[in-house]
């Protein structure tokens, strides 16, 4: 009798466990400055910075940017933007030592990721390392390609 009891019950999870159903994956949030620094005086910082850039005062936007770290060290976004600041100014070396920051602070957003490879690979291209900027956009590309279950 127990020996039939346990052999149903193992019949029942067996046939309901082959009946589960995943759901499909949920688009995780844009991450954007807000997202990662909402509330933080660092995004008053970022505001300035992307002025002074606009105005072409790399040099100011930088030390906003810079400020802006200390009070938000662990900001993948900061780190982004100084990466693009550095790669406008044509520093190549500073800007992938930068994104590849971003890279490893970065919230799991593969969309988020895979731009921070382009950076990345454009970082490189600009050093003239081609062969790492197709490593950089292979990897990209990996993030932005569907997950198959």
């Amino acid at each position: 009798m127990v020996q039939g009891l346990v052999r149903l019950t193992l019949l029942a999870v067996l046939l309901l466990s082959g009946c589960a159903v995943t759901p499909p994956a949920q688009k995780a949030e844009p991450v954007t400055a807000s997202t990662e620094l909402e509330g933080s005086p660092a995004m008053a910082l970022l505001s300035r910075a992307e002025q002074a850039r606009a105005q072409g005062k790399t040099g100011a936007a930088s030390r906003y940017l810079e400020r802006a770290l200390t009070m938000a060290p662990q900001s993948s976004w900061l780190y982004r933007e100084l990466a693009l600041l550095r790669l406008e100014e044509g520093d190549g070396h500073a800007a992938e030592g930068f994104a590849q920051r971003a890279l490893r602070l970065a919230p799991d957003n593969d969309d988020y990721r895979a731009e921070l490879w382009e950076l990345v690979a454009s970082a490189r291209a600009e050093q003239g390392d081609h062969g790492g900027a197709d490593e950089a956009r292979a990897r990209a590309q990996a993030l932005r390609e569907p997950k198959r279950a």
